[in-house]
């Protein structure tokens, strides 16, 4: 018989006693130590690093390497991923804490840092890349007060004193513009079935330069032919084109388009929506064109008069429903919530009279529509449709911010 062993037997007794005391962390601990494990290989099979650029680059966001944590938003809000290289997705900007500084670099699609001093978070901002109207339409969804369609053709407009439509344009560069390297142009709308130079028809971006040009006559001949005017020449084939267009990124950027030369026989009597009619007529003094082809032109009167918000005393149906000639008197909530009148400005526009040979019909600084002869010396903003492939990155179309093109 085997003798008893009363030490062994309260060791194995003390063991089972803590085996069910503690038994429990033991379930409990190691699964989580594995998933801890399990998460740290999938983190760093996710997320490299570049020792040679200190490119860090990853497929999902918050993830940690050394001393580096990355967040993502996208449009504005955290995702817990970012958006692939081929997603239609640029990078906005990138804020660093501890005075780190960094840089987006599209090829390995990571960041590339410097400064890495200590434990550093960087949130990485990125932006869908839209065309232009797409970005018109969805500003127009979010602010509505800014925008109106009850023009014939339901064309989306730009209203009021100031709305937030401007747009870097003619620039140096285009990844890199500034008010130093580009003018500032102002997006008037998209406009439904542009007919273009091919015959086909498109809804286009039309815009306008924010600042006049040099006075210059609409034509040296008086004759109110725009198919043979100065202006038109200047503009598409002489210096402006030529020289003060400052690459052929910025002239394969507009479209040759149609370009409706309807007159009106006279300045009274002629609301918007008249002036809109009949620009778009076939009634013009003998022997002129009814189109021309091309791509550069003027804003037309009825751009001006659908620009306007109107005010609290004359709200914009009354001043839709008031003729042009007649804004320079008792209509200043007109003119003064339109942000195509320039009160320092005689400016040209590309319509004709129908009825004299020698009449163009001109915005006068009180805020009034009607013809001179095209000899005179008045302002001229070039008005063009982008090409539909062109795209926004950035900006929020305020003066401050431009909306930024990025060209195909």
């Amino acid at each position: 018989m085997r003798k008893f062993d009363k030490d062994k037997y309260l060791k194995n007794l003390k063991f089972k006693k803590n085996l069910t005391k503690y038994g429990k962390y033991f379930y409990i601990g190691v699964p989580c130590v594995l998933a801890i494990v399990a998460g740290i290989y999938f983190a760093y099979s996710k997320f490299t690093v570049s020792k040679d650029a200190e490119v860090v680059k990853t497929t999902v966001g918050d993830f940690i390497h050394g001393d580096v944590v990355i967040g993502a938003y996208i449009n504005g809000k955290y995702s817990n991923t970012i958006p692939g290289k081929n997603d239609g997705y640029i990078v906005d900007k990138i804020v660093c804490d501890n005075d780190a500084s960094a840089s987006w670099d599209n090829d390995a699609w990571g960041i590339a840092l410097t400064n890495l001093a200590k434990r550093t978070k960087c949130n990485v901002y990125f932006n869908k890349v839209v065309s232009v109207s797409e970005k018109v339409i969805t500003t127009m969804n979010n602010n509505p007060s800014m925008f109106a369609t009850d023009d014939p053709d339901n064309n989306v407009r730009y209203i009021g004193k100031d709305p937030s439509n401007y747009v870097y344009f003619n620039c140096n560069d285009y990844s890199n513009p500034t008010a130093d390297t580009c003018e500032l142009w102002r997006i008037i709308g998209i406009f439904n079935n542009v007919t273009k130079s091919d015959g086909t028809k498109e809804n286009l971006v039309k815009i306008i330069r924010d600042e006049s040009i040099v006075d210059i006559v609409w034509n040296y001949n008086d004759v109110n032919d725009w198919s043979t005017a100065k202006l038109q020449y200047d503009l598409n084939s002489g210096t402006y084109y030529t020289t003060t267009l400052k690459n052929d990124t910025t002239r394969n950027a507009i479209e040759s388009v149609v370009w409706n030369l309807g007159g009106s026989s006279t300045d009274n009597d002629v609301t918007p929506s008249m002036f809109y009619e009949r620009e778009r007529g076939t009634t013009v003094y003998t022997g002129r064109p009814t189109t021309w082809t091309g791509k550069i032109g003027l804003m037309y009167p009825s751009d001006y008069g659908y620009a306007t918000s109107g005010g609290t005393t004359k709200d914009r149906a009354v001043c839709l429903a008031t003729e042009l000639h007649d804004w320079a008197r008792c209509f200043s909530d007109c003119k003064g919530n339109d942000y195509l009148y320039n009160s320092s400005l005689y400016q040209w526009t590309l319509t004709p009279s129908s009825a004299d040979a020698r009449g163009v019909f001109v915005m006068h600084s009180v805020g009034n529509v009607r013809y001179e002869t095209p000899y005179t010396h008045y302002a001229a903003r070039p008005a063009l449709f982008l090409k539909s492939n062109i795209q926004v990155d950035k900006g929020t179309g305020a003066k401050s911010d431009p909306y930024h093109l990025k060209m195909q």
